[in-house]
Order: structure tokens, then C-alpha cells, then sequence
């Protein structure tokens, strides 16, 4: 669920699982519906209706027993209407006997309700051919012509009213079961069309909700997007400083971060760009400046030496003349600097044991650091590793940061410089550490600008020198400076390939 596909994904998987249940929903209570609807209309409708007739055919049967013998039981015509009612009910019963075996074939009967209704027939047919053999003796007797003596209808027909009686009653309960049934099974249809029609209303409403939240909860969960875009058209407008957090889905969270490295790194090449530039500006107004002040120094210089030739034993003007002649040197100095700078040379890389270097330019700077009560410590890597440089640049690099490492320990009373080396992958690096006073969290970004300086009278090109120096061998300047603590410079070179 970190994802944004993932949290997207579940909230439509959320929705089809919804529907889906509607949907099952629906079908089964179709399904159910459906089969009670048929066993109403193929099962309890036609054995109503049947038993509903059973009931009136007995009715008629019992009514002619009654009647016919009452009258005129010795009329043949009498004795043929008892007959043939007596058929009409027979018939009806073998018709809902043939109907509920017909049932049970095309569909599946409620077992103890028809078991009840089976039963219920069989002793209806167990009545009737119980009373079979009486009706038997009158239809033989009419049909020998003899009259209906007093003696076989007490014998027979009161029997018979008897068994049609209960017959009778039968069929009315078996009618009024069934009539009842019918009743019950349609209300529980009207019941369940009922519950099922709320049950989805209350699913689909169910559905509409989750919808709403499925949508509100995928709109929040892309606004972040809102803000990636934003800083985009930020970076695109050159505030290249605006950075986003890098929270959210993991794909926010991986293009956050990938728009902050790619500010990063517009706005380093942004700044590299200004710093070239503006050391392309430096490097001719160097050149300009030391072309015309070159010269007048040079004869100032000399004029102020004739000039002290001439004033003789007067302590007074030669204190001015060498007061003037140690600005002419300080500004020849200065002037030299700036030419270095405007003609600084691309590097003649060679391939040149590391080691070495910083071992010897350590011999060369450790009086000078000792006279100025500053410790200096060399951790060499082992193995003496070979680099790709040109060894008077580099060297001159390092005299640098270890002067300004000796600066900075010195003006806090005393400590120590490091020269460290080791090799990593296919760079060497070299490291001057001081245990100084540190630089300031707000200076350090602009540490290596060309004519930014810390120092009183500083000219701020040092630095700036030795960062171009390094970037023109192909590597890289750093500094790490806790204030208070200390500083680290850090200088890569490429090293020569294996």
C-alpha cells in the first residue's frame, strides 16, 4: 500500500468487490424467486386447483347418495347420474395423482409439505377403494335389472353416505391446505421481493458511497503530483534552490527526489557556469591589469631605489622610501598572482606516485609550519598509489590548503595539520586536515568564489585557484568544517587505470 498503482488499484479493486456483490446479490434473489415462483405456478397452483375440484366432484357424489336414494332409488336414470359423478371424481383424483408424480420430476417439491399432500391422497384413494366394492354390488344389481331392495341399500348406501362423507371432509382439508399454501408461498414472494429490492438499494447506495470515497481518497492521493509539478515550473523559472519533500507513495517519493537531484545538480552546473564565467572575467582583467601596472611598478621600484641612494644618512626619508618600496613589492606580488591566474596552463597529466608528492612537500613545509607552533602529521596510503596529474599544479594546491590549514591553527594558539591519502575505487584522494577554529556554515558556500576572502588583505583567489587547478585534472574540491573543531579539504584525482 506504499504505492501509488497499489493504493489506486485497491480502491477500484474495493469498487468491482461492491458491484460484485450487488450483482451476486441480484442473481441469487432472482434465483430464488425464480424457483418459488415455480413451485407455486407448476406445483401448489394446479393441485389447488385440482384438489379444489376433487372437493366439488365429492360434494356432488355425496349430494346424489343422499338424494337419489331418498326419491327414487329404484330409477335407472338416478342410478347413472350417482355413476357417472362417481367417475368425475374418480377422475379428478387420478388427475392430481398424475399431477403431483409429474411434479416430481421438474422440480424439486418441499419434502414434508408434499409428503403431507401425498399422504393425504393415498388415503383419499384408500377411501375410495375401500367404497368400490359397494358401488360394485348396486351397479351389478342394476345392471341384472333387479330392483334396489331395502335390504341392499342399508346394507350399501349408508356405508356409502358414510365414506363419502369423510372423503368429502378430506378433500376440503386437502383443498384448504393447499389453498393456504398458495397463500403463504405468495406472501413470502411479495416478502422477498421486498428484502431483496432493499437489500439492493442498500448496495448500490453502498456502491455510490464507496465511489465518492474511492475517488476522494485517489484525488488526495495524487495531489502530491500538484506539488511536483509546481516545483518543476519553479526549476523552470530558474529558482533553482526549490526543493520538495520527499514524502508520499513510493513513486511520488521517487520523483521528488529525483526532481530535487536533478535541481542539484542544474544548480551546480548553474553555478559552475557563473564561476567560469566569471573567472574567464577575472583571467582578462588580470591580464589587462598586470600589462599596464607592470611596467609603472617596475619603474617606481627602481626610482625608489635610486631614491634612497640620495637621500643620504637621513633615517627619516629612508624609512619612507622603504616603506614605498615594500608596497611596490607587496603590489608586484599582488600582480604576479593575478597573471599566474590569467595564464594559468591546462595540466600536463603523467602518471606520478602520490606518496611521494605529499611526502616531500611535507619536508618542504615543515620547518615553516614548526616555527609557527603548528604540528604537521602524514598518514600515507599503502602501497604508494600512482595518479594522473601534473605534479607542479597539484603541488601547488596543496601548498595552498596547507597554508591556509596553518593560518587557520595558528591563529587559534596552536594544533596540528594533517596530510592524508588513501585510494578509493579509481580515485585517489588527498586530505589536509586542521584542528582549527572551522569555517562558518554560511561562508563555506561561497568559499571558492574568485575575490571572496575571509583574511584581512586576502585577495580570495587562492582557493579559487586550486578548485580550477583540480577540476582541470578531472577530479574534485571539497570541504567538510565544523566550527570550532575544524577543517578538511578534500582533493580527488583520477588515478591511473590498473
Amino acid at each position: 500500500m506504499r504505492t501509488l498503482s497499489a493504493r489506486i488499484l485497491l480502491g477500484f479493486a474495493a469498487l468491482t468487490l461492491t458491484f460484485g456483490a450487488i450483482t451476486g446479490n441480484i442473481v441469487t434473489n432472482q434465483h430464488t424467486l425464480e424457483r418459488w415462483v415455480g413451485l407455486v405456478r407448476q406445483g401448489y397452483v394446479p393441485l389447488a386447483l385440482l384438489s379444489k375440484n376433487l372437493e366439488r366432484r365429492s360434494e356432488d357424489l355425496k349430494g346424489y347418495l343422499y338424494e337419489s336414494f331418498d326419491k327414487e332409488p329404484s330409477v335407472p336414470a338416478a342410478t347413472a347420474n350417482l355413476k357417472a359423478a362417481r367417475q368425475r371424481r374418480d377422475k379428478e383424483l387420478a388427475a392430481i395423482q398424475s399431477t403431483l408424480v409429474d411434479l416430481g420430476k421438474i422440480i424439486d417439491l418441499d419434502s414434508k409439505q408434499f409428503e403431507y399432500i401425498r399422504r393425504s391422497i393415498e388415503r383419499l384413494q384408500t377411501g375410495v377403494d375401500a367404497l368400490k366394492p359397494r358401488y360394485d354390488t348396486i351397479d351389478q344389481a342394476l345392471a341384472r335389472g333387479e330392483p334396489l331392495t331395502s335390504d341392499v341399500i342399508n346394507t350399501n348406501v349408508a356405508p356409502l353416505r358414510d365414506g363419502e362423507r369423510r372423503l368429502w371432509n378430506q378433500t376440503t382439508d386437502l383443498a384448504k391446505f393447499l389453498e393456504s399454501r398458495v397463500g403463504e408461498r405468495l406472501e413470502k414472494l411479495e416478502e422477498n421481493e421486498h428484502r431483496s429490492r432493499l437489500i439492493t438499494i442498500y448496495l448500490g447506495l453502498t456502491a455510490v458511497l464507496l465511489g465518492l470515497m474511492v475517488t476522494i481518497w485517489v484525488v488526495i492521493t495524487l495531489r502530491p503530483l500538484r506539488r511536483l509539478r509546481d516545483a518543476a515550473r519553479r526549476v523552470a523559472a530558474g529558482d533553482y534552490g526549490s526543493r520538495i519533500e520527499e514524502k508520499g507513495p513510493s513513486e511520488v517519493r521517487d520523483l521528488a527526489r529525483e526532481l530535487n537531484s536533478m535541481a542539484r545538480a542544474v544548480e551546480e552546473r548553474e553555478r559552475e557556469l557563473v564561476r567560469s564565467e566569471r573567472l574567464a572575467a577575472v583571467g582578462k582583467m588580470a591580464a589587462m591589469i598586470t600589462h599596464e601596472v607592470r611596467n609603472p611598478l617596475s619603474s617606481i621600484g627602481l626610482n625608489t631605489e635610486l631614491l634612497e641612494d640620495e637621500v643620504g644618512d637621513n633615517d627619516e626619508a629612508r624609512k619612507l622610501v622603504r616603506a614605498i618600496h615594500h608596497e611596490v613589492d607587496r603590489l608586484t606580488q599582488i600582480t604576479e598572482e593575478y597573471l599566474s591566474f590569467a595564464r594559468l596552463p591546462k595540466p600536463k597529466t603523467a602518471p606520478e606516485a602520490i606518496n611521494t608528492l605529499v611526502g616531500d612537500l611535507a619536508g618542504f613545509v615543515r620547518g615553516d609550519l614548526g616555527a609557527k607552533q603548528v604540528k604537521l602529521e602524514v598518514d600515507l596510503a599503502p602501497g604508494d598509489p600512482i595518479g594522473l596529474v601534473d605534479a607542479a599544479q597539484i603541488r601547488q594546491c596543496l601548498i595552498n590548503l596547507v597554508r591556509n590549514a596553518t593560518e587557520a591553527v595558528s591563529g587559534k594558539g596552536g594544533g596540528a595539520v594533517t596530510l592524508r591519502t588513501k585510494r578509493m575505487g579509481d580515485r585517489i584522494i588527498i586530505e589536509v586536515e586542521d584542528d582549527g577554529s572551522g569555517i562558518a556554515p554560511d561562508v563555506l558556500p561561497r568559499l571558492f568564489d574568485p575575490f571572496f576572502s575571509t583574511k584581512d588583505g586576502g585577495n580570495g583567489l587562492g582557493l579559487a585557484l586550486t578548485q580550477q587547478i583540480v577540476k582541470d585534472h578531472g577530479g574534485d574540491l571539497a570541504v567538510q568544517s565544523t566550527l570550532g573543531k575544524g577543517t578538511t579539504f578534500t582533493v580527488s584525482v583520477p588515478a591511473k587505470p590498473a
